[in-house]
C-alpha cells in the first residue's frame, strides 16, 4: 500500500520549547496528512474526465454550498478539481506543498511560503472554495500591478470551475468597480478596497454602493498589510475653504535660519524645535508681537510647519517632487505612494518649501485603518514570506495564528553574516569592491538600499569604477518591469530601494542558475522582515545564492538608538576601513533592530487602543446609516412637526416626503460624523497633557469622546428638523439642496502616517496603567534606564507634529 504524501518542517528544540509554551506558530502538519491523501486519490480519478466533465462536477459543488452544505464537506473534491484544472489550463500542477498551504488558509491561518514557492497558486483553492457560496471573495493584494496579473494569470483555473473572477484598479470608474465586486472572485489592493467601502459609506441611494457584504478575504503579503500599515488611515475628504495662509513668508523666514542658532535639531532623532533666539529673531522681523498670544497660534504653528518641512523632510528620501507635486516614497516598499500626503499643514508647509503651488485643503468626511478594515471580513486569511518574525502581533491583533510551510525542494541559499564598518564610507568602499569582485564572476547581483538618494549615489560610484548599472527606485518606476526581467542575466547589477523586495520574483536565466543571486544590503532596517524579504528574492525554487548585509555605525538606525556611544571603550575600532569583528558590536547591530521591531510594536498596539473607540462609534452610527439607505429603517423625525409634515404629504405625497426625509438625515448623519472626527483630531493632539495631571490619557480620551458621541444623535434629529422648515415645493417635488441629493462637489483619497501620539507614547509607557512598559521591558535584556533612552530617541524620530492642526 502506498504510504500518504507527507509535509513536514524540521523542527528543533527550540520549537518544541516554545511549542511547549503555547507558541502561535504552527510546524507541525500531520493534521493535514490525511486530506492531502484525499485529494491525491480524487485527483487520479479526475484524470479521465473530460473539461467539460470537470466543470460539472466543479458546478454540482457549487449547487451544494449555495444549499447551504458546509464547505468543509467539500473542500476535498473541489481542491482536487482545482488541482487538475491547474494542470490542464496552465500546465502548473500544485505541488504537496502548495496543498497544504490552500489547507491551511482555509483553517484561517497566515501561512509562511518562501519567495517562488508558489502563492499566487496556492491562493486559488480556499478562495474558489469560499466562491463557492456566492457571496463573493476578496484576495486583497500588494499592489495594483499584482491585482491585475493574477487575476488574468489565475482566470482559466477559475472558470473551469464555473466561477467569475475579476479585478479592481485604481481610477476605474463607479460602475466598473461595482461589476468587479459582483464577481465571484475579486482581486483588489486593500487600499481600493478600503476606499471603496469609506465611498460607499457616503452614498445617497443604494444603487451608488459598489461593494457587497463582506464575506471572506484571503490577503497577499500579510505581514505587510496587517502590520506595517495597519495604522495608516484610510481618508476621504471633501473640499474646505482655504483660509489665508503666510505659508511662503513663513517658508521664508525657516529657509535663512542658522542651525544651532535659531533651531536645535536632532538630525538623526528626527526632531526640531525654535530656540528663544529663534523666536525672537522670528518675532522681530515679523513685528507681530509675542508668538505664543492666541491671536498669533495660527501663525506660530505655520513657522513650525515649515520649519519641519524645511529641516526634517529631506528630498529624494521621504518624498519626490513630480510634475509639480509632492510624491511621498513609502519607507516599507520604497514606492511613489500616490495618494498619501502628511497631514494639511505640514504638506502646505511642504509644497512651499519646494516653490509649487498649493493643493486644496480637505475636511474628513470618512477614516477607516486599515486594521480595522480587515476586521470587518467575517473570514480572513492570508499568505506571506515572513510570517514567522509577526506570529506574536498577528495573533494579538488579529486572533490568526502563522503556519509554516517548507520549501517544495531544500534551501540552498547561503545567508552570510553581516560585515560591520565604523563609517559610512568604508562601508560603501567595501560594498564596492564586493560587488566588482562578484560581478568578475559574471554572477548576477541585487543591491538593496534604503533611499533614492543612496541607490543615485552608490550607483553612480559602481559606474565610476567602471561597473555598469540598472537603477531601479521611486524616480523611475516605469522602467521596473524591464529592470526586473534583467535582473537575473549573467553580470547583471540591480541598484534599488525596497522596491525589488517584496512582491517581487526574479528568476534567473540558464548561464545565472549555476551560480545563483547575490543579494547585498546595505543597511539593516527597522523591521527584519524588511531584511528576509531583500534576502528571499535569492535561493527561490532551490535555486542557489547568497545574501550579505553591510552595515556602518553610522547608518540612521544605529544612530538614533545610540548603539555606538553604548559601545564606546568596550572595544578598539582599529583601521576605520576594516570590518569590525568583535563579537559585542555583531551583537548590538542585531539588538538595535530588536529593540525598534518591539517597540513599534508598542505603538501600533497603543494607537490601537485609542482608534478602537473611535471605530466601535463609526461602526454603530453606519449600522444606522445603512439601514436608513437600505430602507430597512423608515425615518420618522419630521413626524414629530405632524402640521409640517401633513403639509408636505398633502402637496408631493407620502412616499416623496419619505425619500427627501430619508436624503436629508443621511446629509445629517455625515455632517455630525464628520464634526465628530475633527473633534477627535482636536482632542487625540493634546490628550497626552493629562498625564501632567495624573490622569490616564486613554481613560481620559475614551470618556470624553463617548460623552460627545452621545449627543450624536440629538445633534442630528434637531438637524433634520431644522431643514424642515427651509425646504420648498416646486411643480409637485421637494426641492433639496445639491449637496444633498449627491453628495460632496469634490471628494479624494488619501493616506496619512497616523503617528500623533510621538512623544506623548513615552509618556504612557512610563506612567502606572498607561500602557505596556512590562512586556517591552522583559523583552529587553537592558537596564531601565538604558532602554529609556532608547524609548526617548525613537519617540524623536519621525517628523514632529509640534502646533500641527
Amino acid at each position: 500500500m502506498t504510504e500518504p504524501p507527507q509535509i513536514r518542517n524540521q523542527i528543533g528544540w527550540r520549537d518544541r520549547l516554545s511549542r511547549l509554551r503555547g507558541s502561535n506558530v504552527q510546524l507541525d502538519l500531520r493534521e493535514y496528512d490525511q486530506p492531502l491523501d484525499d485529494i491525491a486519490r480524487l485527483e487520479a480519478e479526475l484524470r479521465s474526465h473530460s473539461d467539460d466533465a470537470l466543470t460539472a462536477r466543479a458546478r454540482a459543488l457549487r449547487e451544494a454550498a449555495r444549499g447551504d452544505q458546509p464547505l468543509k464537506g467539500l473542500r476535498t473534491p473541489l481542491y482536487a478539481i482545482a488541482r487538475e484544472a491547474a494542470r490542464r489550463a496552465l500546465g502548473l500542477r500544485p505541488f504537496d506543498v502548495q496543498i497544504v498551504a490552500g489547507l491551511a488558509m482555509d483553517d484561517g491561518k497566515i501561512v509562511e511560503m518562501q519567495t517562488g514557492e508558489g502563492k499566487t497558486l496556492a491562493a486559488v483553492l480556499p478562495a474558489a472554495l469560499n466562491a463557492l457560496t456566492g457571496k463573493g471573495v476578496h484576495v486583497l493584494t500588494f499592489n495594483d500591478y499584482l491585482a491585475r496579473r493574477d487575476a488574468g494569470w489565475m482566470r482559466p483555473i477559475y472558470q473551469t470551475l464555473g466561477l467569475s473572477v475579476a479585478f479592481v484598479q485604481e481610477g476605474m470608474a463607479p460602475a466598473v468597480r461595482r461589476r468587479a465586486y459582483a464577481a465571484d472572485v475579486t482581486y483588489v489592493t486593500a487600499k481600493e478596497a478600503g476606499f471603496d467601502h469609506l465611498r460607499d459609506l457616503l452614498a445617497r441611494r443604494r444603487d451608488d454602493v459598489v461593494h457587497r457584504t463582506f464575506h471572506f478575504a484571503l490577503i497577499d503579503e500579510a505581514d505587510s498589510i496587517l502590520i506595517d500599515e495597519a495604522r495608516v488611515p484610510l481618508v476621504i475628504a471633501g473640499s474646505a475653504d482655504r483660509p489665508a495662509s503666510a505659508r511662503p513668508l513663513a517658508s521664508r523666514i525657516v529657509s535663512e535660519l542658522t542651525a544651532g542658532l535659531h533651531y536645535d535639531r536632532d538630525e538623526y532623532g528626527r526632531d526640531v524645535e525654535l530656540t528663544e533666539a529663534g523666536i525672537n529673531h522670528i518675532e522681530q522681523l515679523l513685528g507681530c508681537g509675542s508668538l505664543h498670544v492666541e491671536a498669533n497660534l495660527p501663525l506660530l504653528t505655520e513657522i513650525n510647519c515649515a520649519l519641519h518641512a524645511h529641516t526634517l523632510l529631506r528630498r529624494d528620501v521621504d518624498y519626490l517632487v513630480r510634475d509639480g507635486r509632492i510624491a511621498v516614497i513609502d519607507e516599507h516598499t520604497g514606492r511613489v505612494v500616490d495618494d498619501r500626503h502628511w497631514p494639511d499643514g505640514l504638506q502646505a508647509a511642504l509644497e512651499a518649501k519646494e516653490g509649487l503651488d498649493r493643493r486644496p485643503d480637505g475636511r474628513i468626511l470618512g477614516s477607516i485603518t486599515l486594521q480595522h478594515f480587515i476586521r470587518g471580513y467575517p473570514r480572513v486569511c492570508g499568505m506571506t514570506g515572513t510570517a514567522r518574525t509577526a506570529a506574536a502581533e498577528l495573533e494579538d491583533t488579529y486572533g490568526v495564528q502563522v503556519t509554516v510551510i517548507p520549501t517544495n525542494r531544500p534551501m540552498i541559499r547561503a545567508d552570510h553574516p553581516d560585515r560591520v564598518f565604523a563609517t559610512r564610507e568604508a562601508k560603501e568602499a567595501a560594498v564596492i569592491e564586493e560587488i566588482r569582485g562578484a560581478h568578475a564572476t559574471g554572477r548576477p547581483i541585487l543591491v538593496g538600499t534604503v533611499s533614492v538618494e543612496e541607490s543615485e549615489r552608490l550607483a553612480a560610484r559602481l559606474v565610476a569604477s567602471g561597473v555598469r548599472c540598472d537603477v531601479l527606485n521611486a524616480r523611475n518606476d516605469e522602467a521596473e518591469a524591464r529592470i526586473i526581467a534583467s535582473a537575473g542575466t549573467r553580470g547583471a547589477v540591480t541598484i534599488s530601494t525596497n522596491m525589488a523586495g517584496r512582491g517581487t520574483d526574479i528568476k534567473l536565466e540558464a548561464p545565472a542558475a549555476a551560480t545563483g543571486l547575490y543579494v547585498i544590503g546595505t543597511n539593516r532596517h527597522e523591521s527584519e522582515r524588511v531584511d528576509l524579504q531583500l534576502r528571499g528574492r535569492a535561493g527561490r525554487q532551490g535555486d542557489p545564492g547568497e545574501s550579505r548585509f553591510f552595515v556602518s555605525l553610522e547608518d540612521s538606525l544605529l544612530v538614533q538608538f545610540g548603539i555606538e556611544s553604548l559601545l564606546a571603550g568596550r572595544f578598539e575600532g582599529g583601521d576605520s576601513t576594516e570590518p569590525i569583528t568583535h563579537p559585542v558590536v555583531i551583537a548590538e547591530v542585531a539588538r538595535a533592530q530588536r529593540i525598534v521591531d518591539q517597540q513599534n510594536f508598542e505603538i501600533r498596539r497603543t494607537l490601537a487602543r485609542y482608534s478602537q473607540v473611535l471605530e466601535d462609534q463609526r461602526v454603530a452610527l453606519m449600522e444606522r446609516r445603512t439601514a436608513l439607505l437600505d430602507e430597512r429603517e423608515q425615518p420618522d423625525i419630521w413626524q414629530t412637526d405632524p402640521e409640517r409634515h401633513a403639509s408636505l404629504v398633502g402637496g408631493v405625497g407620502a412616499s416623496k416626503v419619505r425619500d427627501a426625509e430619508r436624503l436629508m438625515t443621511l446629509w445629517c448623519i455625515d455632517r455630525a460624523w464628520c464634526d465628530h472626527l475633527a473633534y477627535a483630531a482636536d482632542l487625540r493632539e493634546g490628550i497626552h497633557l493629562t498625564a501632567l495631571g495624573g490622569h490616564d490619557p486613554l481613560t481620559r480620551f475614551t470618556t470624553d469622546l463617548t460623552t460627545r458621541f452621545r449627543q450624536i444623535d440629538e445633534q442630528i434629529e434637531t438637524a433634520v428638523l431644522e431643514a424642515l422648515d427651509t425646504i420648498s415645493v416646486t411643480e409637485g417635488e421637494i426641492a433639496l439642496p445639491d449637496a444633498v441629493l449627491k453628495g460632496p462637489s469634490s471628494t479624494w483619497t488619501y493616506l496619512v502616517n497616523d503617528d500623533p501620539f510621538r512623544n506623548q507614547i513615552g509618556m504612557m509607557l512610563t506612567g502606572p496603567g498607561k500602557a505596556t512598559f512590562g512586556i517591552g521591558a522583559a523583552a529587553m535584556a537592558m537596564p531601565l534606564l538604558i532602554f529609556w533612552g532608547v524609548v526617548n530617541r525613537w519617540f524623536r524620530r519621525r517628523p514632529g507634529r509640534r502646533g500641527i492642526r
